[in-house]
């Protein structure tokens, strides 16, 4: 199961989003039901994998699985602070970021993702208007931008730890196409050159809708 391995889709070496991309893909679907969606699929499949899978390898530069679902449940540690405006947790979470994502799971990488998911439906449920700014790592941007951004970073992990761990992985079409019209519009030549996405893939013309997601942030399907 060999692929291109770019490194994940989010980093947190990028700090400022352009103004121009703030209102990226903001009616593609409505950004709350986007995440739930997303989470929807992510959840079983951080449930499903078992403590002896941790050390698999995954299509992510330098991951094993460890490092995979510690990288997205920081972001999920890191989105949730950002989105309830809790900038001292904000802190406190780059502060004490480890070398190793896989670190932040301890020994319980189910409960540590629980954890963290929790932390930001509450965060994300006490947002009233998509359109309010929140204060991220990677710079200040709408609410509903944010929520895309993670929406499609968690769905292409999805894939990544399907891949890695043996599950099975289907999602729909149009949760697949609206994160892929977001990052058509978000992934610059420049977040490609700093690491946030590998080159991008070229894939049939009558590919499935994940692969030509997949294609586009780097993965070769």
């Amino acid at each position: 199961m060999g692929g291109t391995f770019g490194e994940p889709t989010f980093s947190a070496r990028q700090r400022e989003i352009p103004e121009g991309e703030r209102g990226i893909g903001e009616e593609v679907m409505d950004p709350k039901e986007q995440l739930v969606q997303v989470t929807n699929l992510l959840t079983p499949l951080v449930e499903g994998t078992d403590a002896n899978q941790l050390d698999n390898e995954t299509p992510c530069s330098d991951f094993r699985v460890r490092d995979l679902i510690g990288h997205f449940t920081f972001g999920r540690f890191l989105f949730a602070a950002g989105m309830s405006g809790d900038k001292a947790r904000g802190d406190e979470l780059l502060g004490s970021m480890p070398q190793q994502f896989g670190d932040v799971l301890g020994d319980d990488h189910h409960g540590t993702y629980q954890d963290a998911s929790a932390q930001l439906e509450t965060a994300v449920s006490g947002v009233g208007d998509l359109g309010e700014t929140v204060s991220l790592v990677f710079g200040d941007m709408p609410a509903g931008v944010a929520l895309q951004m993670l929406s499609g970073d968690n769905l292409v992990h999805c894939w990544d730890l399907a891949r890695s761990t043996g599950q099975e992985f289907n999602p729909p079409d149009d949760l697949v196409e609206a994160s892929t019209e977001f990052f058509q519009g978000f992934i610059t030549d420049d977040r490609r050159a700093g690491g946030g996405f590998g080159p991008e893939v070229h894939v049939s013309e009558d590919a499935s809708a994940l692969d030509r997601l997949l294609g586009l942030c780097g993965r070769t399907p």
